[in-house]
């Protein structure tokens, strides 16, 4: 399973992060992994060693002996399939087809359409070239209204009980509520369920900590 050679290169500042950081303690694997800080606001992602790593630069990043994955929807499925089976982690062994194909589908979700709409937006507002995101928030909201049909056909983002798809989602949507407050008139089902995660034990400390770094270094740019 796991060794010492399983590292990950983080800054909690970052979704994509704490998506992972999140499935790390719900797996109850944190002593398995070595963690190496890389300071995004310091541009630390950008320094030559770190490029050595992954040369587009981006966090996390895991590496497992000769293996080094650099998507968080990669490392977050590597880490189920790693874990998932011990004891105390099977609620996340993501085994038959179809239960894959489900929770591969809402990572893809928040890959390719949620968090890229707010990742484009935090760019160029710590560019500077949005000082007032009040007019860019629309394909944000068209995006938590998929959300929002999504969680009618289950109790959670892809199944109905916790994948690791929830953690990956709420740590995106969690950034997003600093732009766009999650309200529940609305956003019924996406508010019931941001409620329901935001009560996991681990939440606090794996996701609300780098968020609230991340509402700190936003304030000094936008009024939120």
């Amino acid at each position: 399973m796991a060794s010492p050679s399983m590292v990950l290169y983080y800054d909690e500042v970052s979704p994509p992060v704490r998506g992972v950081l999140l499935t790390i303690a719900a797996l109850g694997v944190r002593d398995r992994i070595k963690f190496e800080y890389i300071n995004l606001f310091a541009a630390g992602h950008l320094s030559a060693d770190f490029i050595k790593i992954n040369p587009l630069h981006t966090i996390p990043v895991l590496r497992h002996g000769d293996l080094t994955l650099i998507d968080s929807h990669a490392i977050l499925m590597y880490l189920c399939d790693t874990f998932a089976s011990e004891d105390g982690a099977a609620a996340f062994a993501i085994r038959d087809t179809l239960t894959r194909a489900k929770v591969f589908n809402m990572l893809c979700f928040n890959n390719g359409h949620l968090f890229q709409r707010d990742a484009e937006l935090m760019r160029k507002i710590f560019s500077g070239e949005i000082t007032d995101p009040s007019g860019h928030l629309k394909p944000i909201e068209e995006t938590i209204d998929a959300l929002e049909h999504f969680l009618k056909q289950s109790r959670y983002t892809a199944l109905d009980r916790l994948s690791v798809a929830d953690f990956a989602i709420v740590s995106t949507l969690s950034t997003l509520d600093l732009l766009v407050p999650v309200k529940a008139d609305r956003w019924p089902r996406v508010y019931e369920w941001f409620v329901e995660m935001q009560s996991l034990p681990y939440y606090q400390e794996h996701n609300r900590v780098g968020l609230e770094r991340l509402r700190e270094k936003l304030s000094s740019r936008i009024k939120i």
